[in-house]
């Protein structure tokens, strides 16, 4: 039969090793064979095991001694680790767009902010000894944050009838039609196109000019002397803001058509040049 492999058992402390270092001259630690089943002997009060273990045989020094040596490696012993990886992937949100009659025409507002989205996954990763990846597992993958798109309102909302609120009041004046009484008897729209026609010529402006303050001022008022924006407070003819501006052309600004005309034709000569081009601007901006 084969006899049991044999462990080198290592007593370094306790009550043994005390008593093995006290007995044995200039021992420190006492190897004490075993065949895996026994039990380590008690160390006799008249020193007889103590010889015993003495009078063995020590073991001859190798690589495996536990005693000055390096131990080498097991052979099978592990040549790869394994980790726990832990990976964030965002997920950029998009953007898309939706028309309201809410907004003027082509003004823009946030309607819903946009959010990334993050998923973190969680794998376990065996790797050799050189770093290189010999499998991966994953354990679990969560929503850290849940994507949200942008929403953005588009306006489609025609603003004809309102005075632009901030251009109109930077240069104190603001466009868009406004709602009054009509015009008394010799200050209605004929009358007052007639008045305008006269003053024209003055500024070196012909029939094409007058054509685009027509069209400009039906716009603004429908040439009514008393047309007076709700929301603004746009005034007139011209539709200054506010009207008392049109005080420079004379006190009757409230109520004399002419006076509001002259007024009207110094402010776009003075900003755009020329009625075509107060006009061109207010074609693309719905105010002048």
């Amino acid at each position: 039969m084969t006899p049991a492999p044999r462990k080198h058992i290592l007593v370094r402390s306790g009550a043994l090793a005390a008593a093995v270092a006290a007995s044995v001259s200039g021992g420190a630690y006492a190897a004490v064979e075993s065949t895996g089943n026994e039990s380590l002997p008690l160390p006799s009060p008249t020193g007889g095991d103590i010889a015993q273990a003495a009078e063995a045989p020590a073991p001859e020094p190798d690589s495996t001694s536990a005693i000055g040596g390096e131990v080498p490696e097991a052979e099978g012993a592990a040549t790869s680790a394994e980790n726990v990886v832990v990976e964030d992937v965002t997920d950029a949100h998009g953007s898309t767009e939706e028309e309201t009659d809410q907004l003027p025409k082509g003004e823009k507002k946030v309607k819903t902010a946009g959010v990334d989205g993050v998923t973190r996954t969680v794998s376990r990763v065996v790797t050799a000894a050189d770093g290189t990846e010999l499998s991966r597992e994953v354990v679990s993958t969560v929503t850290v944050t849940a994507k949200v798109d942008e929403v953005v309102l588009v306006g489609t909302k025609e603003e004809a009838s309102q005075a632009a609120p901030t251009a109109g009041a930077a240069s104190g004046k603001a466009g868009g039609a406004a709602s009054a009484p009509p015009a008394a008897s010799g200050t209605d729209a004929a009358s007052a196109q007639a008045t305008a026609r006269s003053m024209m010529g003055a500024y070196g402006w012909g029939d094409s000019e007058f054509s685009c303050l027509v069209s400009l001022w039906n716009r603004e008022s429908g040439w009514n002397y008393q047309a007076q924006n709700a929301s603004s407070g746009a005034y007139g003819i011209p539709q200054a803001l506010p009207g008392s501006k049109m005080a420079s052309a004379g006190s009757d600004w409230q109520t004399n058509p002419a006076t509001q005309i002259n007024w009207g034709l110094g402010y776009i000569q003075g900003r755009y040049g020329s009625p075509c081009a107060a006009w061109s601007h207010s074609e693309r901006t719905g105010w002048y």
